[in-house]
């Protein structure tokens, strides 16, 4: 007989990783053979060896298993009594599959063969469950070891704020290095690991914002160190450690599945500019049509009732409502604007003719032609106005990547700050702000198109980085036009220009993909822009 359950409460036996559910497809591929083959009236007595060899070796496949497990708990005295106890379990399911495999079935009755089988689906139920437990197990010990890297890179982060020399800079900046490259190995694992397209695109997101201000850090902390009375610097070292310092905290959420939004048990959505990987799409355009247009098509089997009519008469409110930061965005040309209000009309209309028609509709399980026609007019203007907006972001960004103003822009701040020249670096962030304010815009827009949730997080994450990155590459400027004769600082504006014009480029690639899906050129398995699993920061 197996132990006492493990419990529950304590060990959540949902899979969230590819290696776990890999783990286990073979050993349902044979237990499902074994509980199939039990179900047969008669089997041959080649049959029967044949299972008897298959019983053999998932009870010999267990006990290498187990002493795995056995290995894994003395390591780990923290889960030592759960993995113990669901070793034990494994075990014993394993031996009962093994005997009930070894009995010759060609004689028994038919009473003794569906008590075979009963014990046999209960050995396999008993099986899996422990295996799958022993797994999650060891999972856990995975997590530990990147919770543990992940809190030795945040210990010495917040030792490199205290220093205030460059000897002591230097020795724990060469520890934290060594500290991220563990750090990024893990959470490259992880990412790869995780079977949450969501939780994928989430960690990818705050690797990139770690490794990005991994590099900004040196010259900004330097900076500090050789002027530590200069303001603007303080401000721009300050912002590049509120980055990673959200970046590490977000690692810590996906890893401890909390998901973006949930700390301490409670959650809250994270919008742009809490974390940077925000998912509060509940109101983006794309979902809003999807909603719309299920709707519609379930009038086909239902007809309008009472609650239908509310439900798609809400529906097409929120889908009115998306529109809005496409005709309200500055940037938005009068000819799309118009398109946009005049598609709104024709589809608020297709709709009204719709509910009247459906007041004559007798049988609501078979929808009239004129019904049937209303349906197909309001879906034809709905795709229509998605179109349109899916055109007015593309029109957007190829209007920004054309005039290519990001060169022009840094060429010159950087020149009126080598010059301490402070009133043109004044300017010429007027300049510069304005240029990022329609860079954001570009960003919401396509996360209004977006169709699924890496692309989603993808456009949230570039909006993010720039609206951060740009106030940073300002103060770095600011801060060489006060001391134009200083290396450091210059090396520092050099370095925040070639962040903003990495994160430009990362942005023209993230419209390209999500342009793509919405031309119908198809969801590539790519990694939106984000760094690849196991890359090195």
């Amino acid at each position: 007989m197996a132990g006492p359950q493990v419990n529950d409460a304590r060990l959540s036996l949902e899979i969230r990783t590819k290696s776990v559910e890999q783990t286990l497809i073979p050993l349902v591929t044979q237990i499902t053979t074994l509980v199939n083959h039990k179900e047969r009236p008669r089997v041959t007595e080649k049959t029967t060896q044949a299972l008897v060899r298959v019983g053999q070796a998932v009870c010999l496949a267990v006990e290498r298993f187990v002493s795995v497990g056995q290995t894994i708990a003395t390591e780990n005295p923290e889960i030592s009594a759960d993995m113990c106890q669901a070793c034990a379990e494994a075990r014993n399911a394993g031996t009962s599959i093994q005997h009930l495999t070894s009995v010759d079935a060609t004689s028994h009755t038919n009473s003794q063969q569906f008590a075979e089988k009963t014990a046999m689906v209960r050995a396999a139920r008993q099986l899996l469950s422990a295996v799958t437990k022993v797994l999650l197990l060891a999972d856990k010990v995975i997590v530990k070891q990147l919770l543990i890297s992940k809190n030795k890179v945040s210990n010495t982060l917040n030792e490199l704020y205290s220093v205030t020399t460059f000897t002591d800079f230097v020795n724990c900046f060469s520890q934290f290095g060594n500290e991220m490259v563990e750090l990024a190995h893990l959470t490259g694992d992880r990412q790869n690991d995780l079977k949450s397209d969501k939780h994928r695109a989430q960690m990818g997101a705050a690797r990139a914002v770690l490794e990005k201000s991994t590099m900004m850090l040196l010259p900004s902390c330097k900076v500090c160190l050789r002027h530590p009375d200069c303001e603007t610097a303080k401000q721009n070292r300050e912002g590049v450690f509120k980055l990673m310092r959200g970046a590490l905290s977000m690692i810590h959420h996906i890893v401890m599945d909390e998901g973006a939004g949930q700390a301490n048990g409670h959650v809250s959505p994270v919008h742009n500019g809490d974390s940077g990987i925000g998912l509060d799409n509940a109101h983006s355009a794309c979902k809003a049509f999807k909603e719309f247009e299920d709707q519609v098509e379930m009038i086909r089997m239902t007809g309008v009732t009472a609650s239908c009519k509310e439900k798609l008469t809400g529906a097409l409110e929120i889908l009115v409502e998306t529109t809005q930061d496409f005709t309200d965005s500055a940037y938005t040309s009068h000819q799309h604007r118009e398109s946009i209000l005049q598609t709104c009309d024709r589809l608020k209309s297709e709709m009204s003719v719709l509910l009247r028609i459906s007041k004559n509709q007798r049988n609501s399980n078979n929808p009239s032609p004129e019904m049937e026609k209303a349906i197909l007019r309001t879906l034809t203007a709905a795709k229509s106005l998605n179109k349109q907006l899916q055109d007015t972001a593309m029109d957007q960004a190829s209007e920004l990547f054309k005039a290519n103003e990001d060169h022009e822009i840094l060429k010159h701040l950087k020149a009126a700050g080598g010059s301490g020249d402070q009133q043109r670096v004044a300017e010429m962030t007027v300049k510069f702000e304005e240029h990022m304010q329609q860079l954001e815009e570009v960003c919401k827009l396509f996360r209004h198109i977006a169709t699924n949730e890496q692309l989603v997080i993808a456009a949230e994450h570039n909006e993010f980085v720039l609206k951060n990155l740009g106030p940073l590459t300002l103060l770095s400027a600011q801060t060489l036009s006060q001391y134009p004769g200083s290396k450091i600082t210059q090396e520092n504006l050099d370095m925040f220009a070639d962040s903003w014009e990495s994160q430009i480029n990362d942005l023209s690639i993230m419209v390209k993909e999500i342009n793509d899906v919405c031309q119908g050129r198809g969801e590539k398995p790519v990694y939106l822009s984000l760094p690849r699993p196991g890359v090195i920061l």
